[in-house]
């Protein structure tokens, strides 16, 4: 049908959701997979905000792009290693947690506010000293 895209169940899908797993992993639900069509991508590249607060993951197929992360498709959800990325800017992944993102269409981006998950004195693995 023109005009329309066929919806297909893909298990449980619910409210879009991006996760830091306490494993260092970047993680994206079913909801977001299903709403935003993330299926057709390979790969992410990762972004900080100059203020260190925000986290933009620009999804691409080009396998040329410079910093290019392979993304590990799983049902029920896409992650991606982030251990590098979440050590270099102090974010802490002690333990899993759950943002909304902002998606924007034409930059294909999934834009976060790690909501404070920034740690001075991360150790070496990301986990806090505390």
């Amino acid at each position: 049908m023109d005009g329309f895209k066929k919806y297909i169940s893909r298990g449980r899908a619910g409210v879009p959701k991006v996760s830091i797993r306490k494993n260092g992993q970047i993680a994206f639900n079913a909801g977001a997979v299903q709403k935003y069509d993330l299926n057709v991508y390979d790969f992410v590249m990762l972004y900080i905000s100059d203020k260190k607060d925000r986290v933009a993951v620009q999804f691409t197929n080009n396998e040329k792009d410079s910093g290019i992360i392979k993304i590990q498709k799983r049902p029920g959800s896409f992650a991606f290693s982030a251990r590098n990325f979440l050590q270099i800017y102090e974010i802490c992944w002690d333990e899993t947690v759950n943002f909304d993102f902002i998606w924007n269409e034409s930059g294909k981006v999934a834009f976060f506010n790690h909501n404070g998950t920034n740690k001075k004195g991360a150790d070496e693995k990301g986990k806090s000293e505390n």
